[in-house]
């Protein structure tokens, strides 16, 4: 009886461990190659160059699910408005208007013309990819923290006070029973 207790406890320690830490809900693991502890004091370039080769592949999958996306649009008002017309100057003009709203006030490194260039390339590679009804629409995927959602650890503390409440229904009675045992052997005693 104890071992099958056992058994139960082991398993469900490791379910808890492999649903708790994955790659879909975050382990924390899954980001190499960004340091914010990089020093004008180190002795090489390494972590520099780790980290900017991290931020390289970001923007490269950026600008990729950027573009995706915009095609996926596309595609969407093309098999759902009857009388659509592309206009990739207006996708243009209104992508670059609400990125650049996004840019801090006096920023330096980023400035409103540098938007406009990247967008406008970018619209382009949309507008060539784009250009009719296509069967296949390329494939995006969400930052990880971007739909994390609560459910996880909401599940993690129904489960909690699940296995604490049969914890407690298969104590109690073992303690009261122990109890009832020790106070017979005293008066015998």
């Amino acid at each position: 009886m104890r071992a099958n207790y056992l058994t139960f406890g082991i398993i469900a320690a490791a379910i808890t461990v492999a649903f708790g830490q994955n790659f879909e809900t975050g382990d924390n693991s899954t980001v190499r190659g960004c340091s914010t502890h990089c020093s004008f004091e180190d002795d090489s370039l390494t972590c520099w160059n780790k980290t900017l080769e991290f931020f390289e592949r970001l923007l490269l999958g950026q600008m990729r699910h950027y573009v995706a996306v915009q095609i996926n649009v596309d595609q969407w008002h093309r098999r759902h408005d009857k009388h659509y017309t592309e206009d990739f100057g207006k996708v243009r003009e209104q992508s670059t208007a609400r990125i650049q709203s996004y840019l801090m006030e006096k920023d330096e490194l980023i400035t409103p013309k540098i938007v406009k260039t990247v967008v406008s390339v970018l619209v382009e590679r949309i507008k060539s990819e784009s250009s009719e009804k296509i069967s296949w629409v390329p494939h995006f995927s969400c930052p990880l923290p971007c739909e994390h959602k609560y459910n996880t650890w909401r599940n993690l503390f129904i489960v909690s006070v699940v296995l604490n409440i049969c914890l407690a229904a298969i104590v109690i009675p073992y303690a009261k029973r122990m109890a009832r045992r020790d106070g017979a052997e005293i008066l015998i005693g």
